[in-house]
């Protein structure tokens, strides 16, 4: 038999009607790793079926879920892929599937399913989201300005009126809500330390990195990929840095709460929050609020900062949690993340002069001339150096040295101190209770 019949044949039984011959078959689809066998699933129509079994329950759904990311993730035919998964409503499917109730936590093994499904739906998702057509297929579903409204059917004015949460918003709740992470150690008590065979654990190592053991435990990790993806376009950028306001709270965005992420253990986390914040620095017209409201500097330099113990001189006029943790400060281990940090940084010094000036003030160049010292990714050593030439250099038609005033100048400004109240005595001699 020719070998694309095999595949024809094999996309057939995932086509059956028979759940042993649909189990069979995605068993069998997951077990296909070389590019010619993946791209022959693809070009023989694998990817509309696995679609419609990634949302059965238990093992066959699960299992499909593992062979659509592997198939989504490597190989030439991935973009075809992801191409099909666009065109068969894999977008809502998998969000459908990430906002799904997680099962009681007394329940070991269906919350382990659930975490594993969850994780694999995102992952699939950020591989959607990666092509810029699938991005704008899911900010259009998914963020404020293009939420549906609930009930349009029912007579009811006021519920028609009452718009659904949508669903990005929804999926950033989740991934900050650090109850739904668990710890590795107790995974690791309760399923012997390794997953189960046919699980897809042992293809997809790009779900579950052995370096970083928080990552299988963790089921909402790559929400952060898929909203690095989604703020490639206008409207990621626009619901990640918008404003929103709270009462009885002063307004903040999006952005503002995944900053602390850059601190999260989990890699995954760091690296695409990391993304994110760097597309919104393409935004120049963002600059100043990044800058001034959002103080975005001392964000991207905590992680470069690193153990080394910085002269006196240093320190005055830098923020304090760059310094203080000393030798227990650990640097940013991970490239991509220390590149997209310096990137960001890059782009806000390119935005003008203003820019740079509130850029030199924070003293900026301390931690990156440091960091430059240690870094061993020639690629991320040039990014700095292009930063400092930004801070170093006089700005055209300023005097030499004006940079370098700047920074004297913002220091000296920290230092002083405010004017102490005056200083009035008491009056002598009489009763203190009756004073006004």
């Amino acid at each position: 038999m020719p070998e694309e019949d095999v595949y024809k044949e094999l996309v057939g039984f995932l086509k059956a009607d028979r759940a042993d011959l649909q189990s069979a078959a995605v068993d069998a689809t997951l077990s296909i790793t070389d590019q010619d066998g993946m791209t022959n699933l693809v070009t023989q129509g694998a990817i509309p079926p696995l679609c419609k079994l990634c949302s059965r329950p238990g093992y066959l759904g699960l299992t499909a879920l593992a062979a659509l990311l592997a198939l989504s993730s490597r190989g030439y035919s991935a973009d075809q892929c992801v191409e099909d998964m666009i065109s068969c409503g894999a977008t809502n499917r998998m969000t459908e599937i990430a906002l799904t109730s997680p099962p009681s936590p007394k329940d070991d093994e269906e919350m382990g399913n659930w975490r594993k499904r969850t994780n694999y739906a995102l992952a699939i998702l950020a591989n959607v989201t990666r092509n810029e057509k699938g991005a704008v297929d899911f900010c259009g579903k998914s963020t404020p300005d293009e939420a549906v409204f609930a009930n349009q059917a029912s007579g009811d004015a006021d519920e028609i009126r009452k718009p659904v949460k949508p669903t990005l918003t929804l999926l950033l709740s989740r991934f900050l809500l650090p109850m739904l992470i668990k710890a590795p150690e107790e995974e690791h008590e309760q399923n012997g330390g390794g997953g189960k065979k046919g699980d897809g654990s042992d293809i997809l190592n790009t779900v579950e990195k052995k370096e970083d053991k928080n990552e299988a435990d963790d089921p909402y990790q790559h929400f952060a990929a898929v909203l690095m993806n989604a703020t490639q376009t206008e409207q990621g950028r626009k619901f990640v840095m918008k404003l929103q306001q709270r009462k009885d709270a002063p307004a903040t965005s999006v952005l503002q709460s995944i900053l602390p992420q850059l601190r999260s253990s989990n890699v995954v986390r760091r690296r695409s929050i990391a993304g994110t914040i760097k597309n919104c620095c393409f935004d120049k017209d963002a600059a100043w609020w990044l800058l001034n409201d959002v103080g975005i500097i001392s964000f991207l330099l905590y992680p470069l900062a690193g153990p080394e113990e910085l002269d006196a001189e240093d320190k005055i006029g830098l923020d304090p949690d760059l310094w203080l943790e000393g030798p227990d400060k650990v640097r940013e281990p991970d490239e991509f993340t220390r590149l997209c940090l310096i990137d960001s940084i890059l782009l806000l010094l390119a935005t003008g002069r203003q820019s740079r000036k509130n850029i030199r003030k924070q003293k900026t160049y301390v931690i990156l001339k440091v960091a430059d010292m240690s870094e061993e990714s020639a690629l991320v050593s040039t990014q700095i150096n292009e930063c400092v030439q930004y801070l170093r250099r006089d700005e055209e038609g300023t005097e030499e040295g004006s940079s370098d005033n700047q920074v004297d100048e913002a220091v000296r400004t920290k230092l002083l101190a405010l004017p102490a109240p005056s200083v009035e005595m008491g009056p002598k001699d009489e009763n203190l209770d009756e004073l006004d």
